[in-house]
């Protein structure tokens, strides 16, 4: 005789509710890990895209420079090139180079001659030059103008490697025997802040008349 069909009793009932839940569950655990992967792949990516990109630009004012003028924690002044071949510095061969916090970038700026009279004579001692309060200064200067450039953007920490050093003079006369710059910065990609870590060679030191070589 035929065994009549029955229904499921509750227990089978709640059994395979729970079977059901713990492989949603379990589907939805993959699911998440899975899409956190792939968001912190991006991140990292991103993150060495950015980083890769920083140290082109720098390096590409950095390892053709003649030599560095002053270099702060967060702020660096080089001799970018002799460009009227005399061994000596104008202002308009000078780059001045900063975090700047208030909009987390790294900036570069410069002075242009448009006379081409006004930066004919070079500092005769650059180690006793207060490059900062120079800038400043030829910024206010008729016949002057001057430029800025974005090296790096959504820094949000930046410190150059430096000696300690008390005196200003003696900064500066140590940063213009330097042949390597390296910095430690922090860029924000999305909700991470990820630190990161650059440097360069100055390929061919060559500090003015009266500079070491």
């Amino acid at each position: 005789m035929r065994q009549s069909a029955r229904g499921m009793t509750l227990l089978e009932m709640m059994l395979a509710i729970a079977v059901m839940g713990l492989v949603g569950l379990g589907t939805t655990g993959m699911m998440s890990a899975l899409t956190t992967g792939m968001v912190e792949q991006h991140d990292a990516r991103s993150s060495m895209l950015r980083a890769g990109l920083s140290q082109a630009r720098f390096s590409s004012y950095v390892s053709r420079c003649r030599c560095l003028l002053d270099l702060e924690e967060t702020q660096l002044v080089l001799w970018l090139e002799d460009a009227d071949g005399d061994n000596a510095i104008d202002g308009t061969e000078v780059r001045w180079i900063s975090w700047e916090a208030a909009i987390g970038a790294v900036t570069i700026r410069w002075v242009a001659d448009e006379t081409g009279g006004i930066l004919e004579d070079p500092y005769a001692d650059p180690a006793n030059v207060d490059w900062w309060s120079e800038l400043a200064g030829l910024q206010q200067m008729a016949g002057l103008k001057s430029g800025s450039l974005t090296l790096v953007s959504g820094v949000a920490g930046w410190t150059f490697a430096t000696d300690l050093l008390t005196s200003p003079d003696a900064r500066r006369a140590e940063a213009m025997n330097r042949r390597t710059v390296e910095a430690t910065y922090e860029l924000d990609i999305a909700d991470t802040r990820i630190e990161h870590c650059l440097g360069d060679s100055i390929r061919m030191h060559d500090p003015p008349d009266g500079g070491d070589s």
